[in-house]
């Protein structure tokens, strides 16, 4: 081995001796990594994982509740809300309807009806179907022609008119009952009868029979006047005074019979 070569081995082994020293030198300055301090970063990862999930997952299903059940939905029913009385609802009561006035009947004190109804009766006696007309308020409804003129044909005459009059719980308006009696030709006893009519006073000033359609409160106001006192004691002396006539007329009795179909 040469000198030279000597010489390169040694240089060699203290640069390699060099190198080593400065390896550990270096390796000193920088500690070494705490693996636990790793393991426990990573499982603080986890769990922070685990919670975001959970609380993705809660976030999650609180939105599904909310669209499932709706702020105000019946559903929504919570402790806050039951804790709340409900007030009972309070029934209003309902008012006694104000009954209508019931006036006495009378017997005079109305000429001007008085009149109006005897020249009623004339004309009805006559068959004055335009005169009727004229005094009622529906002149379609009164009776046809033929049947006046087939209950008339053989009246004489009409007697002995009573007007018992009632006022209405409508102003000028009256509810009258007509006695009065039917003398026939060539019968001896006349026949007792009793007519109700509801009289009103229309714009003109003018009285008329009403005998158009009625609404509900004045129909049950007018029919139930029949069970009056006075009414009842002039309706019961009347059919009384028609059946004593026709029990003592014959004739009457047969005549009035074939008339009415009785």
């Amino acid at each position: 081995m040469n000198e030279k070569m000597k010489k390169s081995i040694v240089m060699i082994i203290i640069y390699c001796l060099c190198f080593g020293f400065l390896t550990l030198f270096i390796g000193s300055l920088y500690p070494i990594k705490n693996n636990t301090g790793l393991k426990e970063t990573a499982a603080d990862k986890k769990i922070t994982s685990a919670s975001d999930n959970d609380t993705s997952q809660t976030d999650k299903a609180e939105a599904d509740n909310s669209a499932k059940y709706p702020s105000g939905s019946a559903d929504s029913y919570d402790e806050t809300a039951a804790s709340i009385p409900t007030k009972e609802p309070i029934s209003t009561p309902i008012p006694t309807p104000t009954p209508l006035p019931v006036y006495e009947l009378e017997e005079s004190g109305y000429p001007e009806i008085e009149k109006f109804f005897h020249d009623y009766y004339v004309a009805w006696n006559l068959c004055d179907r335009e005169l009727l007309e004229s005094v009622t308020t529906a002149p379609e409804n009164l009776p046809p022609l033929f049947e006046m003129e087939k209950e008339t044909l053989f009246l004489d005459d009409i007697r002995d008119l009573s007007y018992y009059i009632m006022k209405s719980y409508e102003d000028n308006a009256y509810i009258v009952y007509v006695y009065y009696e039917m003398k026939y030709v060539n019968i001896k006893t006349p026949l007792p009868r009793l007519d109700k009519f509801y009289l009103i006073t229309d714009n003109d000033g003018n009285l008329k029979i009403y005998n158009s359609e009625m609404d509900d409160i004045l129909k049950t106001y007018y029919e139930e006047r029949d069970n009056d006192e006075a009414v009842v004691d002039i309706i019961n002396h009347t059919n009384y005074k028609a059946r004593q006539a026709m029990e003592s007329d014959e004739e009457l009795r047969v005549y009035v019979e074939a008339l009415y179909g009785n």
